[in-house]
């Protein structure tokens, strides 16, 4: 699995951008396995006018590995938007050790 979680700088405050690739093995793994719940952290979120009107607060590995884009979200300041990026990174390689 690759995993890189980005942080930059947007008219909002900051943007972190997840993506996952999985090897095809990976993703054969994980779907025998069943798939994986990542807990997306809220602190700090900044959702867009056209977003849901509570925040999604988990998604399942499969879909962050299948969004071309990846997982974006943007927060109010640069603490919240690492600590989304790092919670993220760890429940992925967690996710991986556990394939």
């Amino acid at each position: 699995m690759e995993i890189d979680a980005t942080t930059e700088r947007v008219a909002e405050g900051f943007a972190v951008t997840v993506h996952v690739r999985l090897t095809p093995r990976e993703t054969n793994r994980l779907f025998l396995s069943g798939d994986t719940l990542i807990l997306l952290p809220t602190d700090g979120i900044v959702e867009a006018a056209e977003a849901a009107p509570i925040p999604r607060t988990s998604i399942f590995l499969s879909e962050i590995a299948g969004a071309k884009d990846g997982l974006r979200r943007s927060f109010a300041d640069q603490p919240n938007a690492e600590r989304f990026a790092t919670d993220v990174r760890t429940q992925l390689e967690k996710a991986l050790e556990e394939l």
